[in-house]
């Protein structure tokens, strides 16, 4: 790709988030921005991930079945939001391995 049709498609790109439009992830975008996206959501992924383990920890801990069930519910969401959030990694061109 020529430099001038580089230079064109930022200005469309820029002109689409004037607009206020929705940028999907198979969409033409900077490398840069696309490469920000991938390097703050996974973050994010990574922070769900290691967030859930330290109450992994307290589930055999737990003093009743009650609170077992809570904090197995809450490790659940954790990891969950942790693979929602790599899956949007890879929409956006990058598997986990790279991760």
């Amino acid at each position: 790709m020529s430099e001038e049709q580089i230079k064109n498609l930022e200005a469309e790109f820029e002109a689409r988030i004037a607009r206020d439009e929705k940028i999907e992830p198979k969409d033409w975008m900077p490398e840069k921005y696309r490469q920000t996206h991938i390097r703050q959501i996974s973050q994010h992924a990574h922070s769900e991930i290691v967030g859930m383990l330290p109450e992994g920890n307290w589930i055999t801990r737990a003093p009743s079945l009650r609170r077992k069930v809570a904090l197995l519910a809450k490790v659940q969401d954790e990891a969950g939001h942790g693979l929602y959030l790599y899956s949007a990694c890879e929409t956006l061109g990058i598997s986990r391995d790279e991760l």
